[in-house]
C-alpha cells in the first residue's frame, strides 16, 4: 500500500454556518436513506467543483462552522492532488507550501457552489435524482 502524505491533515475545514444548517439534510445517516451525499466532505467537494465551473470564489463569511479537518482527505488521496492542482492554477507554485492558503482557495470555491447546490436540493422528493438532472444546468 502506498503511504499518503497529507499536508492538510491539521487544517480545519469550514463552511458557512447557514450552509451547515441546510446541507445536513442531504448527508446520509445510512446507505439506505437515499440522500445524495455519504459525507459532508462529498457535498463540500461537489460545491468546490460547482464554484470552479462558475469561475469565481466567494470569501467565507464571518460566521463559519468546522465540519471536519483535513485528515478526511487521506481517505481519498486523489482529493489532495486535485486541491493542489486547483491552488497551483490559481496562485502559482509558491502556494503549494502554504496548506492554509490551499484550503482557503478550495473553501472559497465551495462557498460559491453551495448556494446553487442547496437551491437545487431543497424541497425535492428525490434530491439525488434532481441533482443529477440539474447538473447540466449549472450557470
Amino acid at each position: 500500500m502506498v503511504a499518503v502524505v497529507n499536508p492538510y491533515g491539521s487544517q480545519d475545514l469550514f463552511i458557512d454556518v447557514d450552509v451547515s444548517k441546510r446541507i445536513g439534510d442531504f448527508v446520509s445517516r445510512s446507505e439506505k436513506d437515499g440522500k445524495p451525499f455519504a459525507r459532508q466532505v462529498d457535498a463540500w467537494w461537489l460545491a468546490i467543483g460547482l464554484g470552479v465551473h462558475m469561475g469565481y470564489r466567494n470569501k467565507l463569511p464571518g460566521e463559519t462552522v468546522k465540519f471536519n479537518d483535513g485528515g478526511i482527505l487521506s481517505t481519498d488521496p486523489w482529493r489532495i492532488t486535485h486541491l493542489e492542482l486547483l491552488a497551483l492554477a490559481e496562485e502559482g507554485e509558491s502556494v503549494l507550501g502554504k496548506p492554509v492558503q490551499v484550503i482557503r482557495i478550495a473553501s472559497e470555491y465551495a462557498n460559491t457552489g453551495f448556494p446553487w447546490l442547496i437551491e437545487q436540493l431543497l424541497g425535492q422528493a428525490e434530491p439525488t435524482l434532481t441533482l443529477m438532472n440539474r447538473l447540466a444546468e449549472v450557470p
